[in-house]
């Protein structure tokens, strides 16, 4: 007969492989839930080996060398984490869960997007947006301001990153050519994110995401380039959009956000 005190760790009815796989299909917090249910299950979550796994098949192995393999990456990460009272937590865990955070900054969010100073932006309420509310660029006839908007995404991981921004456009009149930049802020930046649009490109998206019989104009996922990260150093990525014509009203595009992807390649 067993008694209270000799109940059986019911996790070790599973290999520990069927339970690196199921972890592949929870949540960081629903592992971390499922670790403080019996010491085995403790002792098998809290493993560099099993975060380990998983980045390898969530991300690839390209990802899984440069980042697991290579001890200097997220060092300093690891050593404020060991005098912290989280230092139970891997090193392998801390890398996955950066890797997992989905970087995204909102241009209607004030507090992380700069503006020229010349031109009043408005925000507008839409539930599809990423936080609710959304830029748009509309002038009137009367006043033609130049164009810049930009914001900086801060303590990247190292690697290479797809720049996305997501938009949807109103007829537009955006004559003059718009640059759309993102940069990595190091000393010789290998790969840069760039795109031109002349009022030609817009009209063709346009032309592309607005439906006449509904009225409705789509949401649409632009992607400037690639940036890159050089080296085992967080850093820092800049991204501008700009239109340096001032004769020119420029109206009908609408902003919800920019976005990093981290390439898999």
């Amino acid at each position: 007969m067993v008694t209270a005190h000799e109940q059986p760790d019911w996790s070790t009815d599973l290999t520990d492989s069927v339970w690196f796989h199921i972890g592949n299909y929870l949540s960081i917090n629903d592992i971390n839930r499922l670790s403080r249910t019996c010491v085995h299950l403790h002792t098998l979550f809290t493993s560099n080996d099993f975060w380990s796994y998983l980045i390898r098949v969530k991300f690839g192995t390209t990802v899984w060398r440069r980042f697991v393999k290579n001890s200097s990456i997220l060092s300093n990460e690891i050593s404020e984490l060991a005098s912290s009272t989280d230092a139970m937590t891997c090193r392998s865990k801390l890398i996955y869960s950066q890797l997992n955070k989905r970087q995204c900054i909102s241009f209607a969010d004030f507090s992380k997007v700069s503006f020229d100073n010349n031109r009043n932006y408005t925000t507008f309420t839409d539930s599809s947006s990423l936080n609710g509310e959304v830029l748009y660029v509309h002038d009137s006839i009367e006043f033609c301001y130049s164009l810049h908007i930009e914001t900086t995404f801060k303590n990247i991981l190292p690697g290479r990153y797809d720049v996305i921004c997501r938009m949807k456009l109103d007829l537009p009149y955006m004559l003059g050519d718009t640059e759309f930049v993102a940069i990595a802020e190091q000393t010789n930046p290998s790969e840069i994110a760039f795109t031109r649009w002349t009022q030609d490109d817009f009209l063709s998206m346009y032309r592309c995401f607005n439906y006449d019989l509904s009225k409705a104009n789509l949401w649409f996922y632009q992607r400037i380039g690639i940036v890159e990260i050089q080296g085992n150093e967080r850093c820092n990525i800049y991204v501008s959009i700009s239109n340096q014509d001032p004769t020119h009203a420029k109206h009908g595009l609408y902003l919800d956000y920019v976005e990093l992807k981290l390439r898999l390649d």
